[in-house]
């Protein structure tokens, strides 16, 4: 039902009409001849990380913004923010919640909002200007804004949670009908629809957000989605509906966060007026429900969708509906309501089938060309009643059938019922989704006139801040395999594949490729709130013996400390940093000798099998023999963990537990090397690869030992594993780092290129699109798209690109690229939070030229490599050298670009 307010002031939950306008169309400028003179420009505003974001439910939001110049050597001096309530003030230079004042600073990541407390469901304008090192002053920001959240239970204006009478009932829709006497200046729904929900107004979807809401532990919270539907509105009649859907079937996995209740919502339809009045739609018992076309829905299994039930203009006004039921009010979710803040799910690409085959009459199997998460939609015309199904796999059999293995006990099937209107009838699924590269589309023979059939790619919404070349093919195949696995393995949280019957949060794999994620990908909101639904020591569901596992829970830890070094996180380092010291301390108390046990944890999980069910990389349904080296791998990542909480004790301002979590750090590191490194002191426990690149990757080598250490891994490569990797996730992560650290470069580069198994190459060469759980073809536990084995892909930047933050947020940059014999050429760039890095380097002869681009308000060390001795280097004139050894010069740098040029005498 709708509540009327009185007229309330433009500092109300939405502008009026014409703040807008007011908005996109403001000339604000500071002082004029300042912006000349300093060449700086403020760009890429973001709010939490996000631009213009709606929900915001932090009480301090953190600023940032990017500058750009076509200086050199350019820094920010000092800034200042202004914060109003609406976009006219703005406009007038009036911060009438917060004026910083001018800041003598050069944070332009991670500045929290420092002004009155803020007000729910607001719209709150800002600009931010900056000074140069010259103390000249920039123009201000073009206006930017962002809307708070509901931060309590009474800022739902008594909204109830309601679903159908019937708790067994399928899909149902909810609607209800009203009427708005007034132009509508702006509106925003909120909404949590369980398990899942599509938001509906006026005959058309809002929004493009797919499979909301995120799926999180529901007895800890429940998250809504926020929708601008300002558009979506009119004056006169209205129609409102919610399509609730469960995906999470009886089936899905328990380790996973299943919703386990009926299908229910609730909603807030806050609508201001021209005036400045509002109004407020709820949820109460007045709505209506009844059953819809889709008749089953399972993330697993598919769904289900019978046109002849379909029941047009049920969401707009003027619709019959009195045969519909009077819905339930329900009991509200155990977990509190939340605002999302992760990127939603969308809908991100559409494939074209790269071939099709008749398999049998009526049967069609569509080749995508590559290997997604998503669904098919497709058109097709017959007679009422008239089946299509729809399955879904990543392998085709040797009789070019669907290959289905890999789905385990997902049905994957999706079934589209016609309606037998004479038209063209379409469909795709909007409570489920596949992991596949192949189609079976079959139907009656000669039924069904099979129209356009396409892919949809769905997963989380991120941008893409990741950009690699080099002169190799396979390397970038790899490169662009990883970034798919990364891609498709990130719905509403990381997931293990999205292909076969599990879709859970796979802490370990995370682990292993966080650091490739969130170079390839803007991941900061993303993996936030994957720490929120899992902190460090956290198991997941049904899984509680895993909770204190470094290869497990640990991630958590090193995956806060990352947020903070990638994207200066203060927030979620703050809020982990609890759960992180509990953490290590407890394993550090109750670990005995602080060395790990052999038999708790997965270790360097699945490295190559070698037996006789490989097969030659094969494999077969039996094969497979993935833990390994649990002990060792454990205690190296327990120290990693140690120095996390050690330097984001330090990034807090917690001098007492930073000194006490580097001491144990150092007490880890003794007692690593007392147990596992050999008498000979060249190799750590059974001498398989990844006891030695973990110590190697990580520092736990003793100085005096890293040369006998390299050489002996190079011989155990080249000698026991014939120039093969014989890694699992975590040392096939470091592997690169590892060799690289011991001028052995080109060994790493040999090992990724092996076409045979195991290995990436081996991979490519079976038509790989995305990388494999196991590094054989088949196994006992197998799916094709993976991303445990992405993490190399941090390699690619951090070595051969040699890019890498020194100080969190890209503050420090070191620019320190290994360059083997084996490449020509190498490019990769980064947007970073504080703007594009970017590395590339060519040989051209006996030269080698390198280009490094660093963005203003940055500062970098260089270190330009020599391949031989008496090597001459032309570096720019303002580049001061800082260190010169006989393998490289550094030089130390400001942001802009620069170019050395390295030639043989």
């Amino acid at each position: 039902m709708f509540r009327h307010s009185r007229s309330t002031p433009v500092q109300g939950a939405l502008a009026l009409l014409g703040a807008a306008v007011l908005l996109a169309t403001a000339l604000v400028t500071g002082d004029p001849a300042a912006a000349v003179d300093s060449g700086l420009r403020v760009r890429g505003a973001t709010v939490d990380g996000r631009a213009d974001p709606l929900g915001v439910d932090a009480a301090r939001p953190l600023l940032g913004w990017k500058l750009s110049t076509a200086s050199r050597d350019v820094v920010q001096s000092a800034y200042q923010i202004l914060v109003s309530t609406s976009a006219g003030q703005l406009a007038h230079d009036h911060g009438d919640v917060w004026d910083s004042g001018k800041r003598h600073s050069d944070e332009s990541v991670g500045v929290p909002y420092g002004g009155r407390r803020l007000a729910p469901r607001t719209r709150y304008y800002w600009k931010v200007r900056v000074w140069d090192g010259q103390g000249r002053a920039s123009a201000w920001s073009a206006p930017s804004s962002w809307e708070t959240a509901l931060n309590a239970p009474e800022d739902w204006e008594g909204a109830r949670w309601i679903g159908p009478s019937d708790p067994e009932a399928g899909a149902p829709l909810l609607r209800t009908e009203f009427s708005l006497d007034k132009e509508v200046a702006g509106a925003r729904a909120y909404v949590a629809g369980l398990g899942l929900h599509e938001l509906r107004l006026n005959g058309a979807k809002a929004g493009d957000r797919v499979l909301a809401p995120a799926n999180t532990p529901y007895d800890r919270r429940v998250l809504y989605d926020t929708y601008d539907v300002t558009g979506a509105l009119r004056k006169g009649g209205n129609a409102v509906g919610l399509w609730l859907g469960h995906g999470y079937g009886e089936n899905f996995s328990r380790y996973g966060f299943r919703w386990n209740g009926q299908r229910q919502a609730v909603m807030l339809l806050d609508v201001t007026f021209t005036d400045g009045t509002r109004r407020r739609l709820t949820t109460d018992p007045s709505w209506k429900w009844s059953i819809g076309p889709v008749t089953a829905d399972d993330l697993y299994d598919g769904e289900s969708y019978d046109a002849r039930k379909e029941q047009d203009g049920w969401d707009e006004p003027g619709f019959d509906d009195r045969s519909w039921e009077s819905v339930s009010v329900v009991d509200a979710p155990r977990g509190p309501l939340r605002s999302t803040t992760t990127p939603p799910l969308r809908v991100t690409d559409t494939l074209e089938p790269r071939k099709v085959t008749e398999i049998r009459p009526g049967a069609y199997v569509y080749d995508f060309g590559q290997n997604i998460a998503g669904w098919a939609r497709l058109s097709a015309r017959g007679e009422a009643g008239t089946r299509i199904t729809m399955r879904t796999a990543e392998e085709l059999g040797a009789d070019g059938t669907l290959d289905t293995a890999t789905n385990r006990d997902a049905a994957a099937t999706d079934t589209f019922t016609l309606a037998g209107t004479g038209r063209r009838e379409s469909y795709e699924p909007r409570f489920t989704y596949h992991g596949f590269r192949y189609l079976e589309v079959a139907g009656p023979p000669g039924a069904a006139d099979i129209g356009e059939v396409r892919a949809r790619v769905v997963h989380a919404d991120v941008a893409s801040t990741g950009a690699f070349d080099s002169s190799s093919k396979d390397l970038n195949r790899i490169w662009k395999n990883n970034r798919w696995s990364i891609l498709n393995n990130s719905m509403s949280t990381p997931t293990d594949t999205p292909v076969r019957d599990e879709r859970t949060p796979p802490a370990m794999d995370v682990q292993a490729y966080r650091d490739a994620a969130t170079r390839e990908f803007g991941m900061e909101g993303f993996y936030a709130k994957y720490l929120g639904d899992l902190p460090p020591g956290t198991a997941l569901p049904s899984d509680d013996v895993k909770a204190q596992y470094p290869d497990m829970a640990g991630g958590q830890v090193s995956l806060a400390w990352t947020l903070y070094e990638q994207y200066r996180d203060r927030d979620a380092l703050e809020t982990a940093y609890p759960d992180m010291k509990r953490f290590v301390d407890r394993n550090a108390t109750e670990v005995p000798g602080l060395i790990w046990p052999a038999d708790k944890g997965f270790g360097d999980w699945c490295p190559p099998d070698h037996g006789p069910q490989a097969n030659d990389g094969m494999g077969s349904p039996t094969a497979g023999d993935c833990t390994s080296e649990v002990s060792l791998v454990n205690t190296a990542l327990s120290y990693e963990q140690a120095r996390a909480v050690a330097k984001a004790a330090d990034a807090l301002g917690l001098r007492r537990d930073a000194h006490h979590f580097a001491s144990l750090a150092g007490r880890v590191k003794s007692a690593f090397n007392a147990h596992f490194l050999n008498a000979a002191g060249d190799t750590y426990g059974s001498g398989r690869q990844v006891t030695s690149v973990l110590p190697l990757a990580f520092g736990l080598v003793p100085a005096d030992k890293v040369n006998a250490v390299g050489d002996q891994l190079a011989r155990t490569i080249l000698e026991h594993d014939a120039g093969h990797l014989d890694t699992g996730i975590f040392g096939t992560r470091y592997l690169v780092d590892a060799l690289a650290r011991t001028g052995r470069i080109d060994l790493a580069m040999a090992v990724l290129h092996q076409r045979t198994y195991p290995g990436f190459g081996f991979q490519l060469a079976k038509g790989a699109t995305t990388t494999w759980e196991q590094w054989l073809y088949r196994s006992s536990m197998e799916t094709h798209d993976h991303a445990m084995f992405a993490g190399i892909n941090s390699s690619l930047y951090t070595v051969l690109a040699g890019i890498r933050p020194t100080e969190p947020g890209y503050r420090a940059i070191a620019v320190e690229p290994r360059v083997p014999d084996s490449l020509d050429r190498v490019s990769a760039s980064q947007e970073t939070v504080r703007g594009r890095v970017a590395s590339s380097w060519r040989k051209t002869g006996s030269a080698l030229r390198l280009s490094v681009t660093i963005p203003a308000n940055s500062r970098a060390v260089v270190r330009v490599p020599l391949t031989h001795r008496g090597d001459r280097i032309q570096a720019p004139a303002e580049a001061r050298q800082t260190r010169a050894t006989a393998q490289a010069v550094s030089y130390r740098v400001g942001s802009g670009t620069w170019t050395f040029t390295v030639r043989a005498r």
